[in-house]
């Protein structure tokens, strides 16, 4: 089972869950907040991997479409040297994330996963063009809805 959800860092530095926002960030180029992406239970990023989560997501969506052309994709996170890869291996993607000396990994069914990573990004590029209609995030929404 893969599970994700998107949280925008607060003006308190606590986390409030995306859907649950009804304010705009405080800086429309650098809106800071996490992905948690846990697959079978085991976390792969969280909270503690916060960033530029609108940066973000926009590179994770051109990673599914990578990964669904060539079979590989990968980034780095906009201002953290922590490295997110998928790889497609017959019916399974590997997710693997590179956060120091510490890699996590886990490999869930890609029907599963592209459907999870498509759902979210569009829940989170939605929210934020309510919150931040200045930002277009027209070319991110379009590789996820592919």
């Amino acid at each position: 089972m893969v599970e994700i959800e998107t949280f925008l860092k607060g003006a308190d530095g606590g986390f409030v869950q995306v859907e649950a926002c009804r304010t705009s960030p405080p800086n429309f180029d650098y809106i800071e907040g996490a992905i948690r992406l846990s697959v079978d239970g085991l976390e792969i990023i969280g909270t503690e991997e916060w960033d530029y989560v609108d940066q973000l997501w926009c590179y994770i969506a051109e990673m599914v479409t990578k990964m669904q052309s060539s079979g590989y994709a990968e980034t780095y996170f906009p201002d953290q040297p922590i490295k997110l890869s998928f790889r497609a291996a017959a019916s399974r993607v590997l997710v693997t994330a590179k956060i120091g000396e510490e890699t996590k990994t886990a490999n869930a069914s890609s029907a599963d996963f592209l459907e999870a990573v498509k759902a979210a990004g569009m829940i989170f590029f939605r929210k934020m063009s309510e919150l931040v209609p200045a930002n277009s995030y027209a070319e991110a929404q379009q590789e996820l809805s592919v």
